[in-house]
């Protein structure tokens, strides 16, 4: 019988103390045979290298290598130069995978189906503003019509997380761009759509994401995916969408507001318009889709997405 090829799961890491322990059990229970998993911590001053040099001690395809740069695109590469499979998994800290999932991403590379493979998102929360923030995340007024967050069929996407990729694909157009802090998963994706090469998302790869805890953090979190998008779209042309400009259409459309208020009164009545029409889709989507959670909570969510993204690409079109 053919020895299964090895899979390399690379996992950066940065005081994961909450969530290392739960995800590392994930790992451990994958059903694939042939796994090692590398984690690369940037320095963690929690109990995360200690949890994971425990794990190491029972479990020998555990391993955790420094990055010293700290920021996830250091840490990918520090760990894809070490990764000794030909296929290799990029997972994030922050989620839970099933027992199955890289045995189905297994299954669809080696069919040839695509270079890269991945699942949607079902997003979590640990408290109340957790559970509004992952509601809002799952919404196309949220998020734009991003595939893995907002839906759930098998198709080819531009982008996806938490992906497994052939080796080769590394090989032919680099690792990730080490100037990027958010968003290099999206574009190394969007070089491997320039390339030709297809990503395919399956429903039996769902894994759990566990989102911001506050709006300040989701705040921080969307800035900087707005802060780096500009960068990335100046590298990848192709990979404008309008989702990435209306945020920040939006913020400059409320700078200006005062001033055609004041300034040019024959068009108050009609500079108000976009401002009903956003908080009536605002709050219609919060109650539309709050379940038990309070609207308000979901409004604020919206918000917070929306406004932080929206300032974080002004400022890095600025930069």
């Amino acid at each position: 019988m053919e020895k299964p090829e090895l899979i390399s799961v690379i996992i950066p890491v940065l005081n994961e103390e909450k969530h290392i322990g739960k995800l590392m059990d994930a790992l451990a229970q994958q059903d694939y045979p042939r796994l090692e998993f590398l984690l690369t911590d940037g320095g963690s001053t929690d109990g995360t290298r200690t949890a994971i040099l425990q794990r190491k001690a029972i479990d020998p395809r555990f391993k955790m290598i420094s990055n010293p740069l700290r920021f996830v695109s250091h840490g990918f590469n520090i760990a894809l130069r070490e990764a000794e499979g030909k296929i290799i998994a990029f997972l994030g800290a922050h989620a839970v995978y099933p027992d199955h999932y890289l045995s189905e991403g297994y299954k669809v590379l080696s069919a040839n189906l695509a270079e890269a493979v991945g699942g949607p998102l079902i997003h979590q929360g640990l408290n109340a503003t957790g559970k509004a923030i992952a509601l809002a995340m799952t919404s196309g007024f949220g998020v734009g019509n991003t595939a893995f967050r907002t839906s759930s069929g098998r198709q080819y996407v531009d982008s996806v997380a938490f992906a497994l990729y052939k080796k080769e694909v590394f090989e032919k157009i680099g690792g990730m761009d080490e100037s990027l802090i958010r968003n290099q998963d999206d574009e190394f994706h969007y070089r491997m759509n320039a390339a030709g090469m297809r990503i395919l998302m399956i429903p039996s790869m769902q894994a759990e994401y566990y989102v911001r805890s506050s709006y300040k953090a989701l705040f921080q979190q969307y800035f900087e995916y707005g802060l780096y998008k500009p960068m990335v779209l100046k590298k990848v042309n192709s990979g404008a969408r309008w989702r990435h400009f209306i945020p920040s259409l939006w913020l400059l459309y409320l700078i200006v507001l005062p001033i055609s208020w004041f300034c040019i009164p024959f068009l108050k009545i009609f500079s108000l318009l976009p401002l009903i029409v956003y908080l009536s889709s605002a709050i219609f989507f919060s109650v539309r889709i709050s379940r038990e959670q309070n609207p308000l909570r979901l409004l604020c969510a919206f918000f917070t997405l929306h406004l932080a993204y929206g300032a974080g690409f002004l400022r890095g079109l600025l930069k």
